[in-house]
């Protein structure tokens, strides 16, 4: 699948409920924790959640799947980057459409997930906290260049 026909761009309101349907279905819901949560911070991304950039993925102007990015330093206190260095950002990413898993196209989305946030945030780090078990998730970390650090559990890509 070619990377060229991949497109990410701002979630509107329109994807809402596709957004929810693909955080009901079981190789999501087993990774992505309290679904109100994910939920709450997409209604109200304008408001309290105005620093998470939420963000549709699109293959061939199909929506497929979800991303998103944020400042670690604004997010609340006891999360593993909690000590991590200023400028640090998160990555949170999903496919919902099951056809398009086991393709490549995670590797492309975090591969392009990352270069939006160099260009846009100037990061010292970018770190992603997958579920351990989500072993497939790992390796698209990996294969993206981002480490494992042992002391935090976090995967990290250092710029």
């Amino acid at each position: 699948m070619d990377s060229g026909d991949l497109n990410i761009r701002k979630v509107k309101n329109v994807d809402i409920p596709l957004f929810e349907e693909w955080l009901n279905k079981e190789h999501i819901r087993k990774w992505f924790g309290d679904l109100s949560e994910w939920l709450n911070e997409i209604y109200n991304r304008e408001g309290q959640y105005y620093w998470i950039n939420h963000y549709i993925i699109e293959y061939e102007d199909r929506p497929i799947g979800f991303c998103q990015y944020y400042d670690c330093g604004k997010t609340d206190e006891g999360y593993a980057w909690d000590n991590e260095p200023e400028s640090t950002f998160g990555i949170d990413y999903l496919i919902g459409n099951e056809h398009f898993l086991g393709k490549g196209i995670g590797n492309q989305i975090v591969k392009k997930l990352t270069q939006m946030i160099i260009y846009k945030e100037n990061p010292a780090q970018i770190i992603a906290d997958p579920v351990k078990d989500n072993i497939a998730s790992s390796k698209v970390l990996e294969y993206n260049s981002y480490f494992f650090d042992d002391y935090t559990g976090l995967y990290k890509l250092k710029l």
